[in-house]
C-alpha cells in the first residue's frame, strides 16, 4: 500500500515539475505585449515538398545544422545547400515545379564520407570566375568547393585551429582591400570537451576562433595574434560589415556563455574591440541578424538568447553577480560612431523565448524588415515535450515587431537552426526555409501581395563582400549589406531584396563597396532584378565610347 501511495506521488511530482517546466517553456511575457496588426500586413505563406532531415550525433557532434543559398548556375534563382551529420551526406536542392529536388548528383557534390560533420557554411566566389563557390567547416577544418560552371570541385584549405577548437559559423570579406576573400572562422570547444553550457566565469573555458588572411592564391595564413582577436571562449559565429561606414570590414563577434563583441577594423590589419551594451556583462548570445530595422542607414544587430524560457536562477549558471546577466533577447540599435543601445524592449522583442539563429527580411515588401527567429534546442530535455512555435516578426511603422507565425503559416514544430530567405519563384516576395537539426527542414511559398519591390543582383566576389546597397526612392531610403553568416552556421543569399510598398518609382540606387568605391544608378525598374554588374560594364563601354568621340 506503501509503495502504492509513494509511486502515485512520484507520478504526480513528476506532473508537477512537467507543468511549471512547460509554463516557462512556453513564453508568458511576451503576450503582455501589444500585438494587434492589420491583417493585410501579415504574410501568408504554403508549405512544399522539401526532403532533407539532419541527422544529429548528440555524442560527437556540436548542435547545429548549416545551410547556405547559393546560386550555383547564374539565373538568380538560389539553390539550398545543407551541411549533412557524421553519417550523413551534404545536399543540394534546387527549386522546380513548385518543390525541391535533389541535384546533388548534377552539381557533382563531392562526398564528405562518415568520419566528420558539416558545421558551417558560406558561398561566395573565391576564384573570381563568376560562379560561387562553397566554403564548408567540418571537424577536419575548412574545405572549399570551388564552382565551375555549375559543377563542383572540392580542396582542402590548412586551417590552423587548435586540437581542442571545432569550426562552427564562417563570415568572409576582404578586411584589406587587396582583391581577394578573408575568413574569420568562428570555433567552439569540441564535444567529448564540454563540461556544461552554463559555464561563464571560467575564462580559460573555451575555444580559440582564427582571422584567417588570404595569400593571393586562396591559401590562408592566421594573423589573429596580431590582429588583436585572440581570446578563449566559445563562439558560434561571427559577421564582417562596415558599422561606422568608413568602408572598412568591422567585425561581429558571437559568444555563447559570454558577449557579443564589436570590433573595429583599423586599416592596418589590427582590430580594436569597442564597448557596447553586452560589454563585460553576460548572455547566451547565439544566433545574429544583420540588417537596418528602422531605416536609418547605420547597420543594426539581433542576438538570439535564452529569453524568459527557462528561470533566471538556472539559467545564469556561475555568474556570481546576477545584475551582469542578460537572458533577454538582444537588439543592438546603432547611433553612429560604433555606439549602440539596446532597443529590445521599445521594438517589443526583448521577452521572447529560448532562440536560436535569426533573420532580418523584408517579407510583405512594405520597407521595413521583419524578424525571423528559429527556436527549440535539440540537447535540451523538455524541449522532447515542449515545442516553441519558431517566431516569425513582423514589423510595424511604429518599429516594433508582431508575431504571425500562426496566421502566416509557418509554425516551426521540430528543431530550429535558422530561417533562410529567396525568392525562389521569382515573383519578388521572399520565400522561406527553416532548417532544422535532427528532423525535417520545411519551405514555403509565399503568396504575395500588390507591394512593389526591386532585387540588386551582386556578384558574390570579394570586391561585393560586405556592400551596402541604398535605394533612395520620392519618400524613403532603404539600406541593406551583402554579408555571409547571418542566421547561425549559414549564409543568406546574395540577391538583396528591397520592399518599395506603394512606391512606384526609384530615384537611384547606390552601392558603397567595400573597397571604397561607389557606384550610382538612377531611375532604375521597379519590380525587376538589377544587374549591378552589367550595369557597370554598360557604363564603361558608354564612358569608354565618349572618350574616343571627343578624341
Amino acid at each position: 500500500m506503501i509503495k502504492k501511495i509513494l509511486k502515485i506521488l512520484g507520478i504526480l511530482v513528476l506532473l508537477l515539475i512537467i507543468l511549471v517546466l512547460g509554463f516557462f517553456w512556453r513564453d508568458a511575457v511576451s503576450d503582455k505585449y501589444d500585438v494587434s496588426i492589420d491583417a493585410d500586413q501579415i504574410p501568408k505563406f504554403k508549405q512544399i515538398a522539401l526532403d532533407f532531415t539532419h541527422q544529429y550525433n548528440g555524442e560527437k557532434s556540436l548542435p547545429i545544422a548549416p545551410s547556405a543559398l547559393i546560386d550555383i548556375n547564374n539565373d538568380n534563382v538560389d539553390e539550398l545547400f545543407f551541411g549533412g551529420g557524421m553519417n550523413q551526406k551534404d545536399e543540394i536542392f534546387a527549386y522546380r515545379d513548385n518543390k525541391f529536388v535533389n541535384i546533388s548528383s548534377e552539381t557533382n557534390l563531392p562526398d564528405k564520407g562518415t568520419t566528420t560533420t558539416t558545421v558551417g557554411v558560406v558561398s561566395a566566389d573565391f576564384d573570381n570566375n563568376g560562379y560561387t563557390d562553397l566554403l564548408i567547416g567540418r571537424e577536419d577544418g575548412l574545405h572549399l568547393y570551388y564552382n565551375t560552371k555549375g559543377k563542383f570541385t572540392a580542396k582542402t584549405i590548412n586551417t590552423p585551429i587548435n586540437e581542442k577548437s571545432n569550426p562552427a559559423g564562417i563570415t568572409v570579406g576582404d578586411i584589406d582591400k587587396d582583391g581577394d576573400i578573408d575568413i574569420f572562422l568562428a570555433t567552439y570547444l569540441k564535444k567529448e570537451l564540454m563540461e556544461g553550457q552554463t559555464i561563464f566565469e571560467d575564462y580559460d573555458y573555451g575555444s580559440t576562433s582564427e582571422l584567417l588572411l588570404n595569400n593571393g592564391d586562396n591559401t590562408f595564413k592566421s594573423i589573429t595574434k596580431q590582429a588583436g582577436l585572440d581570446y578563449v571562449h566559445n563562439t558560434f559565429q561571427g559577421v564582417l560589415v562596415d558599422i561606422d561606414n568608413d568602408s572598412w570590414l568591422d567585425l561581429v563577434v558571437v559568444h555563447d556563455t559570454g558577449e557579443a563583441r564589436t570590433y573595429k577594423n583599423n586599416g592596418d590589419l589590427t582590430f580594436t574591440m569597442k564597448e557596447n551594451p553586452l560589454t563585460k556583462k553576460f548572455a547566451y548570445p547565439m544566433g545574429l541578424a544583420v540588417g537596418d530595422y528602422n531605416n536609418d542607414g547605420l547597420v543594426d544587430f539581433m542576438f538570439s538568447n535564452t529569453g524568459s524560457t527557462l528561470p533566471r536562477f538556472l539559467a545564469k549558471g556561475d555568474i556570481k553577480d546576477a545584475s551582469r546577466f542578460n537572458e533577454k533577447w538582444i537588439l543592438f540599435k546603432n547611433e553612429g560612431d560604433f555606439k549602440f543601445t539596446d532597443a529590445a524592449e521599445e521594438a517589443k522583442i526583448a521577452n521572447y523565448e529560448f532562440s536560436w539563429g535569426c533573420t532580418f527580411a523584408d517579407m510583405n515588401n512594405d520597407g521595413l524588415q521583419d524578424l525571423m527567429v528559429a527556436e527549440n534546442y535539440v540537447d535540451l530535455a523538455p524541449n522532447k515535450l515542449f515545442r516553441l512555435p519558431g517566431r516569425f516578426l513582423i514589423q510595424k511603422e511604429d518599429h516594433t515587431f508582431v508575431p504571425t507565425e500562426e496566421e502566416s503559416g509557418v509554425v516551426n514544430p521540430h528543431f530550429g537552426i535558422t530561417s533562410l530567405v529567396s525568392d525562389f519563384n521569382q515573383d519578388g516576395y521572399l520565400d522561406m526555409v527553416w532548417t532544422n537539426i535532427d528532423t525535417p527542414s520545411l519551405a514555403y511559398i509565399n503568396q504575395g501581395g500588390t507591394n512593389n519591390y526591386i532585387q540588386i543582383d551582386l556578384k558574390d566576389n570579394a570586391e561585393s563582400q560586405g556592400a551596402k546597397v541604398t535605394i533612395e526612392t520620392d519618400t524613403k531610403k532603404l539600406t541593406d549589406w551583402l554579408v555571409s553568416g547571418e542566421g547561425l552556421a549559414s549564409d543568406q543569399t546574395a540577391l538583396l531584396n528591397f520592399g518599395l510598398g506603394t512606391e512606384s518609382s526609384i530615384r537611384k540606387i547606390v552601392v558603397n563597396y567595400a573597397n571604397g568605391s561607389i557606384f550610382e544608378l538612377e531611375n532604375p525598374k521597379i519590380n525587376s532584378v538589377v544587374d549591378i554588374y552589367k550595369e557597370r560594364e554598360l557604363r564603361k563601354v558608354t564612358n569608354d565610347s565618349i572618350s574616343k568621340i571627343e578624341e
